[in-house]
């Protein structure tokens, strides 16, 4: 499979991340002025979106796998992905209005990571119906490369929330 080095980097990328993050949590200090139901959704969608990533960076190699061509490979994982992607909004609309009894817990951040996850979403659902020819790898591998940016903001948020103040 074409890029099949590519998606297992960004499968160890995931885990490493991840693995950081369960680090920073048990290791560091949360920022006290912070809300802890705060940390705790940063947290939660930072594992959430790196374990994620590492599936979604292995899923292709299941249809192939089992025979289907490249393009149906991927058109296939495109289709579970864009599913999850949206699961995935649903899942956090959820939690954030029940842990912090609103769904913009971070104002136009939150509202900006869930609008990528909904292109995020609807870009893997064209890819998934052949809207973009023969470009479903690329596709999803732009995907992967969103996915792995919003982990990665999580991750920056989670980091410097354990570090302590300084008073400058």
């Amino acid at each position: 499979m074409q890029g099949s080095e590519l998606l297992l980097t960004s499968a160890q990328l995931g885990m490493a991340l991840a693995g950081f993050a369960g680090l920073v949590t048990l290791i560091g200090r949360p920022d006290l002025r912070g809300e802890p139901h705060l940390n705790e959704i940063r947290f939660r969608s930072m594992v959430e979106l790196s374990l994620m990533l590492v599936a979604f960076c292995l899923l292709p190699f299941v249809p192939a796998g089992l025979g289907a061509s490249e393009a149906a490979s991927w058109r296939i994982a495109s289709a579970v992905y864009a599913l999850a992607a949206f699961v995935f909004i649903v899942h956090s609309v959820r939690r954030n209005r029940s842990a912090m009894g609103r769904v913009l817990i971070a104002g136009r951040v939150t509202g900006a990571l869930l609008g990528v996850c909904g292109v995020l979403a609807l870009a893997l659902t064209l890819a998934a119906w052949g809207a973009f020819g023969d470009r479903e790898g690329g596709v999803y591998f732009a995907a992967l490369f969103v996915h792995f940016l919003g982990a990665a903001f999580f991750f920056i948020r989670l980091l410097y929330g354990s570090l302590p103040r300084s008073e400058v």
